[in-house]
């Protein structure tokens, strides 16, 4: 039995919990470039501690994307029992985009990893929203409602940039919404 098939002990268990319960406040209260020190001092543990459970920044993000993964999976269940079929691919858009902006400065590193040709933590945390999204973009592509040639990369790519555009701009902009509209009907007259 190696060291990684043991199980955790309760107190490591305990912090790694604690940990993740922190750094979700602060990532949401800062954005996803909040000092990894301060979550470890506000979990009353030492950077060592945090470390040892999260090698990187992008590691603790994946795993609190994971936690909140349960939300997005309700919403998921909530969008194919409750919005009409022709609908369903904009509903659970709109819940992906304030998914992603539920933590500031999150729509960056989540485009980063979709990119990224070789798997990262963050990349892996992405995939069962990225598996959803195929299964409302291929009801929709059999109502006829959606082009052939899009992708649920795609659209998660854009709701994380529409994610963006609305954390960045003065309470109240528009500017999302706008986009929102050019993405979902185009900006050509002439189709």
């Amino acid at each position: 039995m190696t060291s990684t098939d043991r199980p955790m002990r309760a107190d490591a268990r305990k912090n790694r919990d604690l940990l993740v319960a922190v750094a979700r406040q602060h990532v949401r209260r800062h954005g996803v470039t909040t000092s990894l020190e301060a979550i470890a001092r506000d979990a009353g543990v030492g950077p060592g501690t945090l470390y040892r459970h999260f090698p990187d920044r992008e590691s603790l993000l994946a795993e609190v994307l994971r936690v909140e993964n349960d939300e997005l999976a309700e919403a998921r269940a909530r969008v194919a029992r409750e919005v009409e079929p022709s609908e369903r691919l904009d509903a659970w858009l709109c819940e992906v985009e304030r998914h992603i902006a539920t933590y500031r400065g999150l729509s960056g590193p989540l485009v980063g990893a979709l990119e990224g040709a070789e798997p990262t933590p963050l990349g892996l945390a992405c995939r069962e929203m990225i598996a959803t999204t195929e299964g409302f973009l291929a009801d929709a592509r059999q109502a006829g409602t959606v082009r052939a040639d899009v992708t649920a990369h795609d659209l998660v790519g854009c709701a994380a940039m529409l994610a963006w555009l609305g954390s960045t701009g003065p309470t109240g902009s528009r500017q999302a919404d706008g986009a929102r509209d050019i993405l979902r009907f185009g900006y050509r007259s002439d189709r």
